[in-house]
């Protein structure tokens, strides 16, 4: 069962990525996002303890997508953790240089997936959190749907996004004055 939580924020999300291609360029530069700033944070010491802030924006990540989808949260938990391992593993060895290159042109392409074929400011605009913390896990909602899994959770997300949509035309239709 889906928490009701978890359907507000990917419907939050989903109103911003209505457009194909700008969720394309979301599913590729989203998680490049993610694993720049892992890897830029695998350099910043935690001295209380033995890990690093990417061990610790890791942990924060892999309990919020745990508390609003078990399974796929599980999925991101064991992604983010072989990926915090590897790093701090020096298994995947990223220049910081090269992690702020990948972390801003990514940026740079979301920005431009909004304005070009979106045609709307980015959710990052109307809510912070939702989309630095949720954007990674909406992301692998997507694969996860492409890929045919959840399709009812799919179709209930795709309905609230329409019925919104829909109801935000129609007060937009109703406050326009009427000409004679």
């Amino acid at each position: 069962m889906t928490s009701l939580a978890l359907k507000k924020q990917l419907v939050f999300y989903k109103l911003y990525h209505t457009n194909k291609l700008n969720v394309l360029v979301h599913c590729i530069f989203v998680p490049l996002i993610l694993f720049s700033t892992l890897c830029i944070l695998n350099d910043v010491k935690l001295y209380v303890v033995s890990y690093n802030a990417s061990d610790l924006l890791a942990l924060i990540l892999a309990t919020t997508y745990v508390l609003l989808h078990f399974k796929v949260g599980l999925l991101a938990s064991c992604m983010l953790g072989v990926l915090t391992y590897l790093l701090r593993a020096n298994k995947m060895i990223i220049s910081q240089k090269t992690a702020w290159s990948i972390f801003v042109l990514s940026w740079i392409a979301q920005f431009l997936g909004h304005g070009v074929f979106e045609k709307r400011k980015p959710a990052l605009l109307d809510s912070l959190f939702q989309s630095l913390v949720i954007a990674p896990f909406f992301i692998l909602f997507e694969y996860l749907f492409i890929l045919g899994f959840l399709p009812d959770l799919n179709k209930e997300i795709q309905m609230f996004v329409t019925e919104t949509i829909k109801g935000s035309k129609h007060a937009q239709d109703r406050s326009k004055p009427k000409s004679n």
